[in-house]
């Protein structure tokens, strides 16, 4: 029986232990845990087969290694297990920001015959923590899997065929092109929702169901975001440039008064949003 290595059982790695067991795949699933009571836990809940303090561990035997954390502590942490890595393992992830990390991971697997094939599953929460893990979190999502061009066939099938059988719908694309777009569809929105919950203030009586929504992804893991945008920030540069010509003309409109500049205003974001989501 294949053994995946799940890196990290936070939101993302515990969901997807849960998904693979959920799901019947004949496969056994080692993980490693830095806490001992997230050892437990993902044992108790029956995330994995087997749970380990030591990366080196959990990675042996293992065909495919899954990396479940920050972005830029992936490349340390798969330093940390090459010692025990199986010939011709192939390793992926599950970072929002692609291209650098393609970089930082060739640079780590130098001189072994590991492949990294990189993966952005489009889902999770704000929510963090293996508490907050549940088994359908792939359910329907679109994953973007981003090999370089002289990854092997059969390395890229490997990690398709693994979010495949979590639930996902797999996209191939280029690492830049991957993080091109997810900086206006996904990195942008986050800072939009940070900026948002500080300017408010302190008295959150009168905040209602508007704020909540708008503001909910603010919540997530400062340290993930923090990797994100030092990964992607030529591209969020760009998104936020745009964004702040957009925040321009909706202050000229204020400014303006016109209530039909307005309304016009109000109709295009509507049928935009509508076009964009189906």
């Amino acid at each position: 029986m294949k053994t995946i290595a799940i890196m990290g059982m936070g939101l993302m790695g515990s969901s997807l232990g849960l998904a693979l067991k959920a799901r019947g795949v004949p496969v056994r699933v080692s993980a490693y845990a830095r806490r001992e009571e997230t050892r437990v836990l993902a044992l108790e809940r029956g995330m994995a087969d087997a749970v380990f303090a030591d990366p080196a561990e959990a990675v042996k035997g293992a065909k495919v290694v899954v990396f479940c954390v920050p972005i830029l502590t992936t490349p340390e942490l798969a330093k940390a297990c090459l010692p025990s890595l199986k010939p011709g393992a192939v390793l992926t992830d599950v970072g929002s920001t692609k291209a650098e990390l393609n970089r930082l991971m060739t640079e780590a697997l130098a001189g072994t015959d590991a492949v990294f094939v990189g993966s952005h599953p489009i889902s999770g929460s704000e929510q963090q923590g293996i508490e907050a893990a549940v088994a359908d979190l792939y359910e329907g999502a679109v994953t973007i899997v981003t090999p370089d061009n002289d990854a092997p066939a059969a390395a890229v099938e490997e990690i398709s065929g693994l979010w495949k059988s979590a639930g996902s719908t797999v996209h191939l694309m280029e690492a830049e092109t991957h993080d091109r777009i997810l900086a206006s569809t996904s990195h942008l929105p986050h800072l939009v929702a940070a900026t948002l919950a500080l300017s408010v203030g302190s008295d959150g009586t009168f905040c209602g169901s508007g704020f909540r929504d708008t503001t909910r992804i603010a919540e997530g893991s400062p340290k993930v975001w923090s990797d994100i945008v030092r990964t992607n920030a030529p591209a969020l540069k760009e998104a936020l440039k745009d964004f702040r010509v957009r925040l321009d003309e909706l202050a000229a409109r204020v400014e303006e008064g016109d209530g039909d500049k307005l309304t016009g205003w109000f109709d295009a974001a509507r049928d935009q949003r509508k076009e964009l989501l189906g």
